[in-house]
Protein backbone atom coordinates (compact mmCIF):
# COMPACT_ATOMS: atom_id res chain seq x y z
CA UNK A 1 0.00 0.00 0.00
CA UNK A 2 0.82 3.30 -0.73
CA UNK A 3 1.33 5.84 2.23
CA UNK A 4 -1.06 8.27 2.93
CA UNK A 5 -1.54 11.95 2.79
CA UNK A 6 -3.38 12.89 5.59
CA UNK A 7 -5.23 16.29 5.53
CA UNK A 8 -5.87 17.30 9.37
CA UNK A 9 -8.19 19.84 10.27
CA UNK A 10 -6.73 21.53 12.90
CA UNK A 11 -8.75 24.10 14.46
CA UNK A 12 -8.22 27.26 15.04
CA UNK A 13 -4.60 26.96 15.86
CA UNK A 14 -4.61 25.43 19.55
CA UNK A 15 -3.48 22.03 20.11
CA UNK A 16 -5.99 21.31 22.17
CA UNK A 17 -9.02 21.06 19.40
CA UNK A 18 -7.08 18.92 17.53
CA UNK A 19 -9.37 15.42 17.55
CA UNK A 20 -7.91 12.01 18.56
CA UNK A 21 -7.61 10.64 15.33
CA UNK A 22 -5.82 13.74 14.17
CA UNK A 23 -3.56 13.17 16.69
CA UNK A 24 -3.17 9.47 15.86
CA UNK A 25 -2.27 10.66 11.51
CA UNK A 26 0.00 13.20 12.91
CA UNK A 27 2.04 10.52 15.39
CA UNK A 28 2.62 8.51 12.45
CA UNK A 29 3.94 11.24 10.05
CA UNK A 30 7.93 12.15 9.76
CA UNK A 31 7.27 15.20 6.82
CA UNK A 32 4.32 17.67 8.11
CA UNK A 33 2.97 20.73 6.43
CA UNK A 34 1.94 23.19 8.20
CA UNK A 35 1.35 27.44 8.58
CA UNK A 36 4.21 28.94 10.77
CA UNK A 37 2.13 29.67 13.71
CA UNK A 38 0.45 25.71 13.67
CA UNK A 39 4.37 25.21 13.51
CA UNK A 40 5.10 26.65 16.88
CA UNK A 41 1.56 25.97 18.69
CA UNK A 42 2.15 22.59 17.92
CA UNK A 43 5.59 21.76 18.39
CA UNK A 44 5.00 19.52 21.06
CA UNK A 45 4.02 17.51 18.03
CA UNK A 46 5.93 18.43 15.23
CA UNK A 47 9.43 17.94 17.57
CA UNK A 48 12.03 15.28 14.80
CA UNK A 49 9.41 15.94 11.85
CA UNK A 50 10.12 17.56 8.33
CA UNK A 51 8.40 20.89 8.58
CA UNK A 52 7.46 23.52 5.62
CA UNK A 53 4.74 25.97 5.43
CA UNK A 54 2.60 25.29 2.26
CA UNK A 55 1.63 28.88 1.91
CA UNK A 56 5.45 29.47 1.38
CA UNK A 57 5.42 27.15 -2.13
CA UNK A 58 3.35 27.45 -5.19
CA UNK A 59 0.91 24.43 -5.95
CA UNK A 60 3.45 22.43 -7.79
CA UNK A 61 6.11 23.16 -5.30
CA UNK A 62 3.20 22.06 -2.39
CA UNK A 63 2.85 18.74 -4.45
CA UNK A 64 6.58 18.06 -5.24
CA UNK A 65 7.13 18.28 -1.36
CA UNK A 66 4.79 16.21 -0.72
CA UNK A 67 5.88 13.45 -3.41
CA UNK A 68 9.44 13.29 -2.37
CA UNK A 69 8.50 12.79 0.91
CA UNK A 70 6.23 10.21 0.54
CA UNK A 71 8.85 7.77 -0.22
CA UNK A 72 9.75 7.81 2.99
CA UNK A 73 5.91 7.24 4.76
CA UNK A 74 2.74 8.97 5.34
CA UNK A 75 2.79 12.79 4.89
CA UNK A 76 0.75 15.12 7.01
CA UNK A 77 -1.06 18.40 6.23
CA UNK A 78 -2.16 20.43 8.85
CA UNK A 79 -5.27 22.11 7.96
CA UNK A 80 -6.41 25.78 10.06
CA UNK A 81 -9.83 25.15 10.87
CA UNK A 82 -11.68 21.93 9.41
CA UNK A 83 -11.79 21.13 5.99
CA UNK A 84 -15.27 21.91 5.60
CA UNK A 85 -15.38 26.11 5.51
CA UNK A 86 -12.89 28.22 3.58
CA UNK A 87 -10.21 25.39 2.72
CA UNK A 88 -7.45 26.06 0.17
CA UNK A 89 -6.51 22.64 -0.05
CA UNK A 90 -9.37 20.59 -2.26
CA UNK A 91 -7.30 20.56 -5.41
CA UNK A 92 -4.72 18.47 -3.34
CA UNK A 93 -7.28 15.98 -1.98
CA UNK A 94 -8.19 15.25 -5.02
CA UNK A 95 -4.83 15.06 -6.50
CA UNK A 96 -3.94 12.60 -4.24
CA UNK A 97 -7.23 10.70 -4.80
CA UNK A 98 -7.28 7.57 -2.77
CA UNK A 99 -4.06 8.35 -1.25
CA UNK A 100 -5.68 11.38 0.60
CA UNK A 101 -7.23 11.19 3.66
CA UNK A 102 -9.36 13.83 5.30
CA UNK A 103 -9.16 14.34 9.05
CA UNK A 104 -12.15 16.50 10.61
CA UNK A 105 -11.33 18.85 13.47
CA UNK A 106 -12.88 21.49 15.15
CA UNK A 107 -14.20 24.75 12.77
CA UNK A 108 -13.17 27.91 13.99
CA UNK A 109 -17.24 28.29 13.77
CA UNK A 110 -17.50 25.62 16.64
CA UNK A 111 -14.91 27.31 18.59
CA UNK A 112 -16.27 30.21 18.53
CA UNK A 113 -19.61 28.97 19.36
CA UNK A 114 -18.59 26.90 22.70
CA UNK A 115 -16.40 29.76 23.85
CA UNK A 116 -19.18 32.64 23.37
CA UNK A 117 -21.84 29.70 24.88
CA UNK A 118 -24.15 30.42 22.66
CA UNK A 119 -25.74 28.36 19.63
CA UNK A 120 -26.20 30.73 16.77
CA UNK A 121 -29.85 29.35 15.89
CA UNK A 122 -32.30 29.83 18.18
CA UNK A 123 -36.24 28.53 17.95
CA UNK A 124 -38.11 32.42 17.27
CA UNK A 125 -34.93 34.18 17.20
CA UNK A 126 -32.57 32.87 14.15
CA UNK A 127 -33.32 29.96 12.22
CA UNK A 128 -30.68 30.21 9.90
CA UNK A 129 -26.79 30.63 10.44
CA UNK A 130 -24.67 31.67 7.74
CA UNK A 131 -21.03 31.57 7.30
CA UNK A 132 -19.14 33.56 4.57
CA UNK A 133 -16.68 36.16 4.58
CA UNK A 134 -17.10 39.69 3.26
CA UNK A 135 -14.19 38.80 0.60
CA UNK A 136 -16.57 36.89 -1.45
CA UNK A 137 -18.81 40.13 -1.88
CA UNK A 138 -17.72 42.47 -4.65
CA UNK A 139 -16.32 40.47 -7.20
CA UNK A 140 -16.57 41.54 -10.72
CA UNK A 141 -19.72 40.07 -11.43
CA UNK A 142 -20.79 39.96 -8.18
CA UNK A 143 -24.83 40.55 -7.94
CA UNK A 144 -25.04 40.08 -4.03
CA UNK A 145 -23.66 41.82 -1.29
CA UNK A 146 -23.26 41.15 2.36
CA UNK A 147 -26.37 43.02 3.49
CA UNK A 148 -28.35 40.75 1.61
CA UNK A 149 -27.44 38.11 4.55
CA UNK A 150 -27.19 40.42 7.11
CA UNK A 151 -31.29 40.49 7.83
CA UNK A 152 -33.52 39.57 11.19
CA UNK A 153 -33.60 35.66 11.95
CA UNK A 154 -29.85 35.28 10.19
CA UNK A 155 -26.91 34.69 12.41
CA UNK A 156 -23.84 35.29 10.63
CA UNK A 157 -20.35 33.73 10.89
CA UNK A 158 -17.79 35.96 8.93
CA UNK A 159 -14.27 34.52 8.16
CA UNK A 160 -11.26 36.90 6.79
CA UNK A 161 -12.78 40.07 7.20
CA UNK A 162 -11.21 42.79 4.88
CA UNK A 163 -13.24 45.78 5.43
CA UNK A 164 -12.03 48.59 8.33
CA UNK A 165 -14.85 47.51 11.08
CA UNK A 166 -16.69 50.76 10.75
CA UNK A 167 -17.70 49.72 6.70
CA UNK A 168 -18.57 46.99 7.70
CA UNK A 169 -20.43 47.47 11.14
CA UNK A 170 -22.75 50.09 8.51
CA UNK A 171 -23.16 47.78 5.85
CA UNK A 172 -24.54 44.64 9.15
CA UNK A 173 -26.67 47.91 10.28
CA UNK A 174 -28.15 48.37 7.23
CA UNK A 175 -28.85 44.90 6.73
CA UNK A 176 -30.21 43.68 9.86
CA UNK A 177 -32.04 47.02 9.88
CA UNK A 178 -31.53 47.68 13.81
CA UNK A 179 -28.44 47.62 16.57
CA UNK A 180 -27.70 44.08 16.74
CA UNK A 181 -25.40 42.53 18.72
CA UNK A 182 -21.58 41.72 17.13
CA UNK A 183 -18.33 39.55 18.68
CA UNK A 184 -15.37 40.09 17.46
CA UNK A 185 -13.47 36.70 18.49
CA UNK A 186 -9.63 36.61 18.50
CA UNK A 187 -6.79 33.96 18.51
CA UNK A 188 -9.24 31.05 19.80
CA UNK A 189 -7.91 28.76 22.18
CA UNK A 190 -4.37 30.84 21.99
CA UNK A 191 -2.50 32.56 24.66
CA UNK A 192 -3.63 35.88 23.01
CA UNK A 193 -7.09 34.96 22.73
CA UNK A 194 -9.34 37.73 22.71
CA UNK A 195 -13.73 38.04 22.61
CA UNK A 196 -14.99 41.94 22.26
CA UNK A 197 -18.91 41.99 22.50
CA UNK A 198 -20.81 45.11 21.75
CA UNK A 199 -23.52 46.23 19.09
CA UNK A 200 -23.16 47.30 15.78
CA UNK A 201 -23.57 50.76 16.68
CA UNK A 202 -21.29 50.86 19.71
CA UNK A 203 -18.46 48.38 18.32
CA UNK A 204 -15.94 51.02 16.68
CA UNK A 205 -15.66 52.56 19.84
CA UNK A 206 -15.66 49.88 21.82
CA UNK A 207 -12.19 48.06 19.55
CA UNK A 208 -10.76 51.92 19.67
CA UNK A 209 -7.73 51.99 17.21
CA UNK A 210 -6.46 48.72 17.90
CA UNK A 211 -6.97 46.43 14.54
CA UNK A 212 -7.90 42.67 14.79
CA UNK A 213 -8.10 41.86 11.74
CA UNK A 214 -4.53 43.72 10.57
CA UNK A 215 -6.05 45.18 7.59
CA UNK A 216 -3.08 47.49 7.44
CA UNK A 217 -0.51 45.41 8.49
CA UNK A 218 2.53 43.87 6.84
CA UNK A 219 2.96 40.95 8.94
CA UNK A 220 3.33 37.96 6.93
CA UNK A 221 1.13 35.70 9.16
CA UNK A 222 -3.41 36.81 8.37
CA UNK A 223 -5.18 37.87 11.62
CA UNK A 224 -7.16 35.16 13.36
CA UNK A 225 -9.98 37.12 14.08
CA UNK A 226 -14.06 35.41 13.48
CA UNK A 227 -16.72 37.92 13.17
CA UNK A 228 -20.55 36.44 14.84
CA UNK A 229 -23.27 38.78 14.18
CA UNK A 230 -27.31 38.28 15.47
CA UNK A 231 -29.61 38.41 18.06
CA UNK A 232 -28.53 35.17 19.19
CA UNK A 233 -25.60 36.71 21.03
CA UNK A 234 -28.36 38.59 23.51
CA UNK A 235 -30.74 35.83 24.13
CA UNK A 236 -31.52 32.66 25.70
CA UNK A 237 -33.67 29.93 24.61
CA UNK A 238 -37.37 29.68 26.18
CA UNK A 239 -36.77 26.32 28.45
CA UNK A 240 -40.43 25.63 27.22
CA UNK A 241 -38.98 24.82 24.07
CA UNK A 242 -37.37 21.49 25.82
CA UNK A 243 -41.02 20.14 26.99
CA UNK A 244 -42.03 20.79 23.16
CA UNK A 245 -39.50 18.97 21.86
CA UNK A 246 -39.87 16.31 24.72
CA UNK A 247 -43.72 16.46 23.66
CA UNK A 248 -43.84 15.97 20.42
CA UNK A 249 -40.42 14.53 18.78
CA UNK A 250 -38.92 12.59 22.24
CA UNK A 251 -41.65 11.12 24.01
CA UNK A 252 -43.59 9.49 21.01
CA UNK A 253 -40.36 7.82 19.62
CA UNK A 254 -39.46 6.43 22.98
CA UNK A 255 -36.32 8.30 22.73
CA UNK A 256 -33.24 7.20 24.89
Amino acid sequence: MEPPVYFIGAGPGAPDYLTLEGLRALEACGAVLAPASFQRSFSDFLDGKDLESPFALPHAGVMRWIEERLTRGPVGVLIPGDFSVFCPFQSFVAAFGTRARVIPGVGAHAAAAALLRKTFDLPEVAHATVITSPRAFGRAGSSVSLRDFAKPGHTLVLYMNDQPLAELAAELRAGYGADVPIAIVEEIGCPDERVTVATLDTVVDRVGDRDPFGLGSSDPEPALALVVVGEVLARDEDPSWWDRRYESVWKPRNMR
